[in-house]
């Protein structure tokens, strides 16, 4: 799927028919899981080749920031799918001139979806290619900050779970709540983790625009995309705050179900302690040989109240040293 924005802020839909060529106002090309010939309408039309999907995999600085042909080619990962149970990180390709920008994705962030209602609110026209890039980047930002918020309630509720006692609530429940906090923590750990990720990645990006889109840039915009660079900082040092506050709350809920593990364990070496007195005494007194008092007509009652005394008695011992 293509999209084209106007100068003038209108969208338009590109179907495959190719009615009409691309407009020459055109300021905003969007492909979206673009079909091949999609792409080479487009590279006809910008006159640069665009990333391929392989080459927007590379890791390496080098193939992701570069200059080509007076085009900035930027490649930043994205966070996508916040407001669902799986959220992960898109690679998405940017590829702005003085004239126009141009992506290429295979996901849709939340950003891309609302940008052309939020460019015809927010930006003046004509409408310029730096302008449509800042308003991606501040509505990543934007959506970024909102989903790091999302996991500070995340983190204040675990921290109740954790460290709020509930009178009569058995081993089995606790164990059960805190195994549950664990793996929540695992998945908001790993989702930060991404949003780290798209922050350090377009932080790298927008340091290369601002370095190399300087001799073009609407110089309105500059303090504008510092702020943004700002907020993105701000946003990593809040990300490394939220990690230490999961490494915390991870580490006391292991060691609470440790606590509860080691008290099961309690519970039966003192239940095997106390009837080991007692099983002895059965045990000598079963065996099939002669012993004292088998022909007394009492032995049996007082084999009995020695096996009861022996288990009373480690009873007692235990209760007076706190044991129990």
């Amino acid at each position: 799927m293509v999209r084209l924005l106007t100068q003038q802020g209108q969208l338009i839909d590109w179907n495959d028919e190719k009615l009409h060529p691309f407009p020459d106002n055109l300021v905003f090309l969007d492909l979206l899981n673009p079909a091949r010939g999609e792409e080479l309408e487009a590279e006809k039309w910008l006159e640069y080749q665009l990333p391929t999907r392989e080459e927007m995999q590379e890791i390496e600085e080098s193939s992701r920031l570069y200059m080509e042909k007076g085009a900035l080619y930027m490649t930043a990962w994205l966070p996508v799918g916040l407001d669902t149970t799986d959220p992960e990180s898109t690679a998405i390709s940017f590829v702005i001139a003085p004239d126009c920008l141009t992506t290429v994705r295979y996901a849709d962030p939340m950003a891309f979806r609302v940008l052309i209602d939020q460019a015809r609110r927010q930006c003046s026209t004509p409408l310029t290619s730096d302008a449509v890039f800042l308003l991606l980047l501040e509505l990543t930002v934007a959506r970024i900050a909102d989903a790091l918020q999302g996991i500070e309630g995340d983190m204040k509720k675990i921290c109740r779970d954790v460290f709020t006692q509930v009178p009569n609530k058995d081993h089995s429940a606790v164990e059960k709540d805190l195994a549950d906090v664990v793996k929540l923590l695992g998945r908001r750990s790993a989702l930060v983790a991404n949003l780290r990720e798209s922050l350090l990645s377009l932080s790298r990006m927008l340091q290369y625009f601002l370095n190399n889109a300087a001799t073009w840039m609407r110089g309105d915009l500059a303090a504008q995309f510092r702020s943004v660079m700002r907020d993105i900082k701000s946003l990593d040092e809040y990300t490394n705050q939220q990690t230490q506050e999961m490494t915390f709350l991870l580490e006391s809920t292991l060691g609470l179900i440790n606590i509860q593990q080691n008290q099961i364990i309690k519970i039966f070496t003192v239940a095997s302690v106390l009837f080991m007195p007692p099983t002895l005494i059965a045990s000598i007194y079963g065996m099939n040989v002669g012993l004292p008092l088998q022909n007394n007509f009492l032995a049996f009652g007082m084999v009995m109240v020695i096996i009861v005394l022996s288990a009373i008695v480690p009873i007692w011992f235990f209760k007076r040293k706190g044991l129990l």
